[in-house]
């Protein structure tokens, strides 16, 4: 590269497909060269921007710097473009940037196509920067960017080829995928799968993938094709794949009915898993006959060692389960999307009941079924994580047994989310004084008029250690304003569910904030008025409705 052309820099470098244009408050290059380290090494400004890749903007900042800089952060600006949705301008300039990388012979395709645009090639192969996919967000992107040529019309019939077209040699002409998101969606009007498995350099593209994300949806009238296609693909990925780190299988409509794959299809799955050598999160509903768990479990046995997060869903035999787990000696978080069913008599009398488990944070977000047998299943897992539990999310009704299990066996908790009836409410609060909590959420189910008295007495039990708190707690301003005063920490995130809350709540909780210095984030359920949400953000910096 000549001086000349390093000083012509093209426009499109420093777009990024997420910003699509400088942020209006940006500094001018020159300001921020001001702020830059110096001397700082290539590597030590890579290590650096890797740390940005989530954003945008000030990747973008970076890249305005100086040659070194703009050569590193050009290639993470690109990383994974298709990581959101993009609309209208954006997806053209994304579009149009890429194609103006194809050689001559894909562009004469594109024209046979009816797509015509001019721009110059860009100095950057942006192509090759390309280290994530997600394929519902390409086809978003793609009919974003066709909505904006002014022969829109004419050209839909071409949407669909053209969309096969572009992806494959997007793909085909990185330098290799770390990210890859495959999503079957019922809503899409074309909803055919790429055929990755089809891809001639297969193994050059994806054998240092890291995550692999595959949602499928069985409403589609072409879900088994489909199926197959993903199959293949899997079965392929298992031969040169060995470090994907995150893995999700799951199916859209899990949480409506239960699914099932069949055979071939689930043994390309668990083969997939089995090859891991360092696989950290999975994440999977029951997508297999029941009466083949074992082969789920040895393939989830393989991975005990590395694995750290586990998330799963609708298991019918979560005795078998259970063995599973307290071989997995690094397992911290374990998550549950619906509490496991399973058959109590061969719950309580399993050994590995008796066992310890790892875990330091437990999630369990529905429940469907029969409330004893989960209660007991809860318990015991709470049970064998032997006092080590530091974060325990439960938004589901807890009952008294449970509740009791809880205050016994997690003395711990640093977070912890419980919905309760008034009642147990009552029941919870010295223990809630024992903890070392930095975020509590407490949700009173049965949202009765909380008095003052009772008010103070719920304030006053929360220890000094606190930070984080959500609550929905039906009180007057007034009663808000006993409740934080009563509060021994100082708050730095406060959200309220109250849709009868207005101005003189919000000056309850501005005045808290100016006084204590300490709330950063306020989230709400009410309506305030402009001038009031004004003021208040002089002393809160971030404040939303939810």
């Amino acid at each position: 590269m000549t001086m000349t052309q390093q000083q012509e820099i093209h426009p499109t470098i420093y777009i990024s497909p997420m910003t699509a244009a400088p942020p209006q408050d940006m500094k001018q290059p020159a300001v921020v060269k001001d702020f830059v380290p110096h001397p700082l090494t290539a590597d030590c400004i890579e290590e650096v921007l890797n740390h940005l890749l989530d954003s945008s903007g000030t990747l973008y900042s970076c890249a305005l710097v100086n040659r070194l800089w703009s050569k590193i952060a050009i290639p993470l600006l690109w990383y994974h473009p298709f990581g959101n949705k993009l609309h209208g301008r954006k997806a053209q300039i994304l579009f149009e940037t890429y194609i103006s990388c194809f050689p001559d012979d894909k562009k004469n395709a594109l024209s046979m196509k009816k797509i015509h645009f001019q721009i110059s090639k860009p100095l950057f192969n942006y192509l090759k920067y390309l280290r994530g996919f997600d394929w519902s967000n390409f086809q978003f992107a793609i009919k974003e960017w066709f909505s904006t040529m002014p022969q829109y019309h004419d050209l839909s019939s071409t949407l669909q080829s053209s969309k096969f077209f572009i992806a494959n040699y997007l793909i085909s002409r990185c330098s290799g995928l770390r990210v890859l998101r495959i999503d079957l969606d019922a809503s899409t009007e074309d909803n055919r799968l790429l055929d990755l498995a089809s891809l001639p350099n297969f193994r050059f593209i994806f054998s240092k993938l890291e995550k692999l994300e595959i949602q499928y949806d069985i409403c589609c009238d072409n879900w088994r094709h489909s199926v197959d296609i993903i199959s293949l693909f899997a079965t392929k990925l298992s031969i040169c794949s060995r470090n994907i780190q995150h893995i999700s299988i799951a199916d859209k409509n899990f949480r409506d009915f239960s699914s099932r794959l069949v055979p071939y299809v689930c043994e390309a799955f668990w083969q997939l898993i089995k090859v891991q050598t360092n696989l950290i999160t999975l994440e999977v509903h029951e997508f297999w006959d029941p009466e083949k768990s074992e082969l789920f479990y040895n393939a989830l046995e393989s991975q005990a060692r590395s694995l750290k997060h586990l998330s799963i869903s609708h298991i019918s035999q979560f005795h078998l389960l259970l063995p599973t787990l307290t071989s997995c000696t690094n397992l911290e978080t374990l998550e549950f999307r619906t509490v496991p069913d399973t058959n109590m008599e061969t719950l309580l009398y399993t050994k590995d009941s008796t066992s310890q488990l790892s875990i330091k944070k437990l999630l369990c977000y529905d429940i469907k079924g029969d409330p004893k047998i989960h209660r007991l299943t809860l318990g015991i897992i709470i049970f064998m994580t032997n006092q080590h539990l530091r974060e325990l999310y439960l938004p589901i009704e807890i009952r008294p047994e449970l509740l009791d299990v809880i205050c016994q066996y997690c003395p711990n908790l640093v977070n912890l989310h419980l919905v309760l009836t008034t009642p147990l409410l009552l029941k919870i609060l010295p223990y809630i004084s024992t903890l070392p909590l930095k975020s509590l959420a407490l949700f009173d189910k049965d949202k009765l008029s909380f008095s003052i008295e009772l008010i103070q007495q719920v304030a006053q039990s929360f220890p000094s250690t606190l930070c984080n708190l959500e609550i929905n707690f039906l009180m007057t301003s007034q009663g808000l304003q006993y409740f934080l005063g009563n509060c021994k920490g100082s708050l730095k995130k406060l959200v309220i569910h109250n849709k009868i809350m207005n101005d003189q709540y919000l000056a309850v909780v501005t005045h808290y904030a100016r006084v204590k210095r300490s709330l950063k984030k306020f989230k709400y359920d009410g309506r305030f008025s402009e001038e009031m949400l004004d003021n208040a953000r002089v002393w809160i910096p971030e404040i939303e409705n939810i």
